[in-house]
């Protein structure tokens, strides 16, 4: 599921602030993002680990999508949405009718709201963020700092994202929602896959998409490749290769139940060629996470490509070509 930080003032338990603020939560922010299908949170509300500022820099630097609420004026607001916008983060923000909205954002994506029972009950605002978020994604993924589009965003390039490891990247909803961005390709690769047997209705949205007519590729090593064993690092992976053969078996038999409902759904076993990453392509992007043979893949670095950047076209022909190699 897509992930929507609000950056909001709290105040103290009781306070009028925190009563405001739980408001436009409650009553506007949360039923917009129901009905997009997003999770709506503020900082005191993750149950992450960690200490809260961390957490609060990760939210927006990886999180699909925030709202800025600059009622009060809040300094703390107004240095979170500098960092969102720094690393042109889709934002949208929000104030309360009557108040004065400072001139440097004053072109920015703008809900004027009140907390007058009527308008709530319409759903007015709430239908005015879900307007503003249906805008920003028919953008794609195109990131310009709005102070200075000439220049790289914080944390990266325009068309390029890393994440110290796969698993800092999200969970299994956010590797899901690459299979759902995928229109007219998904291509994936890996040496086993595992991990993509298991989540709940994975395989009737892989049975969707391909029936819809996106074109969806499955390249999974074959346990009878010479270069698995070379591959693996049993003791850093805290696997086996029987474990990660047996792994193999499963993932194939999985993909090729969908390939029996749904035959447009290709997969392929490399026999010979050797994957040196983690590779998933679709439209929009492609994401690689490199196969280092001291760590487990999820702790492995990951390495996020718009199809902008030519570092996309270069992993889509990298897949190409083990799939041609592939039997």
């Amino acid at each position: 599921m897509k992930r929507c930080f609000v950056i909001s003032p709290i105040g103290d338990e009781g306070s009028d602030i925190r009563e405001h603020a739980n408001d436009v939560l409650d009553f506007i922010i949360n039923p917009a993002m129901e009905e997009l299908g997003i999770k709506a949170y503020r900082s005191d509300q993750s149950h992450e680990e960690g200490k809260i500022s961390d957490q609060m820099f990760r939210s927006i630097l990886q999180d699909d999508l925030c709202i800025a609420l600059l009622t009060f004026h809040n300094p703390n607001v107004y240095y979170e949405l500098a960092i969102a916008q720094s690393a042109a983060r889709p934002v949208i923000i929000m104030i309360q009718k009557g108040t004065t909205l400072p001139f440097d954002v004053i072109d920015m994506r703008t809900v004027y709201y009140d907390l007058k029972p009527r308008p709530l009950k319409d759903g007015i605002y709430a239908k005015e963020i879900v307007e503003k978020v249906r805008h920003l994604e028919s953008e794609g993924n195109r990131r310009v700092v709005p102070f200075a589009p000439e220049q790289s965003p914080l944390g990266g390039s325009r068309h390029f994202r890393s994440y110290v490891s796969a698993e800092a990247f999200g969970t299994s909803d956010r590797w899901i929602e690459l299979l759902r961005e995928g229109s007219s390709k998904f291509d994936l690769c890996g040496i086993s896959l595992g991990s993509w047997v298991k989540p709940l209705g994975i395989k009737e949205l892989f049975i969707s998409k391909a029936k819809d007519g996106c074109q969806v590729r499955i390249l999974i090593m074959s346990p009878d490749n010479p270069i698995l064993p070379s591959l693996l690092n049993e003791k850093a992976h805290q696997g086996s290769i029987a474990k990660t053969k047996q792994q193999i078996a499963d993932s194939s038999a999985f993909f090729h139940s969908i390939q029996a409902v749904q035959p447009t759904l290709q997969i392929r076993l490399m026999q010979l060629g050797c994957p040196h990453q983690l590779l998933i392509v679709n439209d929009q992007r492609s994401i690689v996470v490199p196969y280092l043979y001291s760590n487990a893949t999820f702790r492995s670095p990951l390495f996020d490509f718009s199809k902008e950047s030519e570092l996309y076209r270069v992993f889509a022909l990298e897949f190409d070509s083990l799939w041609e190699q592939a039997t």
